[in-house]
């Protein structure tokens, strides 16, 4: 792995040792979402003191040299980048690759094409900082903020959670948070890496176990990031999803609905929307 590690983006390296926070990027082949990407860290910061100093891993399984060059053309002041070739075995082996590497308290993934809104970074790691320390959990694993969703070439977007909703431990109960919007702490994270063939839905394990009891919910009602309905979580079914030996009855069955309703693929982002907003009510 260290051959694949290239010194990055940070005029004055930090000692890694000190980091506070670190945002793993995922990418293989996609070089214009993922320069949207680390665009959107430059303005992600905002409202952070000079002292917290940040990490950013990419973690890269194309084919090509594309990818690379974006990486090194743009210039992220206050961060401290590293960037690594990982042979492709699909996102959670990455993201697993990952948390082997990371050297801050907190971390967090994104996708190529996924993006943060202006402080929406700083706004998650103060708010996690502060849980910590003024609130004394003790066993806080991760904390979440809201995200748009949007699906490509449609003129539609949500807010996940909902804002109209008044319980979110309900509507944990039905819903997950988005990945994008959540910032694990990286002692858990390491502890709780992402099972392969659970695919598509790995994640979910993770963050329910991150927030399950006896943690205390952490919740950010305002708005970190936006998540684009087009990736491999939000696919309509995943054949190794259905058979995962990790998966809940429920889950399973959902994964079978959708099966049944994917020559309606179209609809899909509808019904997701709705079914945030019905969520809403209900919570």
């Amino acid at each position: 792995m260290a051959a694949g590690m290239e010194k990055a983006c940070s005029s004055e390296p930090f000692p890694l040792k000190l980091m506070h926070a670190t945002v793993v990027v995922l990418c293989r082949n996609n070089p214009i979402e993922l320069e949207e990407t680390l665009n959107s860290l430059k303005g992600a910061i905002d409202g952070l003191g000079p002292h917290h100093q940040l990490e950013l891993l990419v973690i890269d399984g194309s084919n090509s040299n594309a990818c690379r060059k974006v990486y090194h053309s743009i210039v992220l002041f206050n961060w401290n980048c590293r960037f690594i070739y990982r042979s492709p075995n699909g996102t959670y082996d990455a993201m697993n690759a990952a948390l082997g590497e990371v050297k801050g308290r907190w971390i967090a993934f994104m996708n190529s094409g996924d993006i943060y809104l202006r402080g929406g970074f700083a706004s998650l790691l103060l708010h996690a900082e502060s849980q910590s320390v003024k609130r004394g959990f003790k066993h806080l694993g991760a904390v979440f903020g809201q995200a748009w969703i949007e699906p490509p070439r449609l003129p539609l977007h949500w807010l996940t959670p909902n804002p109209s909703l008044d319980k979110i431990d309900v509507w944990l109960r039905h819903m997950v948070p988005c990945h994008q919007s959540m910032l694990f702490q990286t002692t858990f994270a390491k502890l709780n890496p992402y099972h392969l063939r659970a695919g598509s839905k790995a994640d979910r394990a993770v963050i329910r176990a991150a927030l399950a009891s006896p943690a205390e919910i952490s919740y950010l009602s305002k708005p970190v990031c936006v998540y684009r309905l087009n990736g491999q979580s939000s696919r309509l079914f995943d054949l190794h999803s259905i058979t995962s030996p990790g998966l809940a009855y429920y889950e399973r069955l959902v994964e079978i609905l959708k099966i049944i309703i994917s020559p309606f693929g179209a609809v899909y982002p509808f019904v997701m929307w709705m079914r945030s907003i019905w969520f809403g009510w209900i919570c």
